[in-house]
C-alpha cells in the first residue's frame, strides 16, 4: 500500500539523521523505538459471529505474525429482549434461541468461549430485539433494573467479558422512554465488574436519541452502521478512542485495498476500533485477503487463518432457552 512507501521513506530519513548524531539510543529508548503499533493492537478489532450458522471459534484462528489473535473481540450474535406478563406487569427476559442455547448452556460456554478467551480475545453478547413489542428503547425504570440484572447475571454464568447492544427489530408496541437505553447501560455498567465490557452498534436507530453523554461515556465501544469510513459519532459522550468509524459486512466486501487504506486511517487518526460483522466459513466467503489488508493498514503486519473452516458441531435445543429476573434473584 501507498502508506508502506512514506513508511520507508521515513525510516530512511531517520537513518540518515542518527547516522549525523552518531550517538547511540539509551537502552529504554531503544527498546522503546522496537515496539510498533501491531503489539499495542490499537484500534482494536472485533468480529461479529451469526451463531445461527457459524462455529465461533473461527473468529480465533485468525493470528497475527507474532501469534497475537487478529480479533480483540468477538461479538456471539445474538440473544434476543423478549417479555413475560407476571400479575398483569411485564417483564423483560432475555431469549437464546434453539442455535445459541447450546453455545452457553450444557457446557457450551466451555467449548465455545473460553478457548476464544485463552487466546486473549474477549467475548461478548450481542442482545437484540425480536418483534417481542419491548426492547432497549421502551423500557421504564423498573424493568431497565431488572434487564440490567438478567444481562449482568448472563456474563457472570456464562464467563463472559461483556454485553453488546443493537436495537433493531423489536417491534415497539408501546411509546418509548425518553433515555431508556442509556439507563440500561447505567445500571449494566454499575453491576458488572470493571473489566467487563459494553459496546453498541449505532444501526441507524434510537442509539443517539436514547442515550445521554453521561450514559455513552460508559460505552466502550461504538461501532458506526456499515461504511467505509464514517467520523460522525452519533453516539453522546463517545470519543474517537472508543469509536469504529469503519465497520464491514463480511458478506459483502466490496474492494480490499479500500478498506486497507481506511483502516490506516483509522489508526493515524486515533480511532478505538475496527468493526467486521457477519464472519463466514473460509469455504463460504474467505475473509483473508480482507483481513491482511486491514492489518497492513493499521499496524503493518499481516495475518494467517490456522482453520477458519469450523463447523457448526453443537446441537440445537428446540423452543431455546429463557432467563427471567426470577433466576437472578
Amino acid at each position: 500500500m501507498k502508506h508502506n512507501l512514506f513508511l520507508a521513506a521515513a525510516m530512511l530519513l531517520v537513518a540518515a539523521v542518527s547516522c549525523q548524531k552518531a550517538e547511540p539510543l539509551a537502552e529504554t529508548d531503544a527498546a522503546n523505538a522496537a515496539l510498533t503499533r501491531a503489539y499495542d493492537m490499537t484500534p482494536k478489532i472485533t468480529i461479529y459471529v451469526e451463531t445461527n450458522d457459524v462455529n465461533p471459534l473461527n473468529a480465533g484462528d485468525y493470528l497475527l505474525s507474532d501469534g497475537t489473535p487478529y480479533a480483540s473481540i468477538v461479538e456471539l450474535f445474538a440473544s434476543n429482549i423478549h417479555a413475560e406478563t407476571v400479575g398483569g406487569i411485564v417483564r423483560p427476559t432475555l431469549y437464546l434461541n434453539d442455535k445459541m442455547t447450546n453455545l452457553l448452556e450444557n457446557g457450551g460456554a466451555e467449548k465455545y468461549i473460553k478457548p476464544l478467551q485463552d487466546k486473549g480475545i474477549k467475548v461478548l453478547l450481542t442482545v437484540l430485539g425480536d418483534w417481542a413489542g419491548i426492547g432497549l428503547a421502551n423500557m421504564n425504570d423498573t424493568q431497565a433494573e431488572q434487564f440490567a440484572k438478567i444481562l449482568a447475571y448472563a456474563v457472570e454464568k456464562y464467563g463472559l467479558d461483556g454485553i453488546g447492544f443493537d436495537d433493531e427489530y423489536a417491534n415497539y408496541s408501546t411509546a418509548l422512554v425518553r433515555g431508556s437505553f442509556g439507563n440500561i447501560i447505567t445500571k449494566l455498567h454499575g453491576l458488572m465488574p470493571a473489566d467487563k465490557l459494553i459496546t453498541v452498534f449505532q444501526y441507524g436507530n434510537y442509539g443517539s436519541s436514547q442515550i445521554d453523554a453521561a450514559a455513552g461515556a460508559l460505552i466502550d465501544y461504538v461501532y458506526t452502521n456499515f461504511s467505509r469510513y464514517n467520523t460522525s459519532i452519533g453516539v453522546a459522550g463517545v470519543t474517537k478512542a472508543h469509536y469504529a468509524p469503519e465497520s464491514i459486512n463480511l458478506g459483502y466486501i466490496g474492494s480490499v485495498s479500500a478498506y486497507g487504506d481506511a483502516a490506516y486511517e483509522v489508526a493515524e487518526n486515533g480511532y478505538g476500533a475496527i468493526m467486521h460483522f457477519n464472519l463466514r466459513r473460509t469455504s463460504d466467503v474467505n475473509p483473508l485477503p480482507l483481513f491482511k489488508a486491514i492489518a497492513d493498514g493499521a499496524y503493518g503486519e499481516t495475518v494467517t487463518c490456522e482453520n477458519g473452516n469450523r463447523p457448526q458441531d453443537w446441537t440445537f435445543v428446540p423452543g431455546g432457552f429463557t432467563i427471567s429476573i426470577d433466576d437472578v434473584q
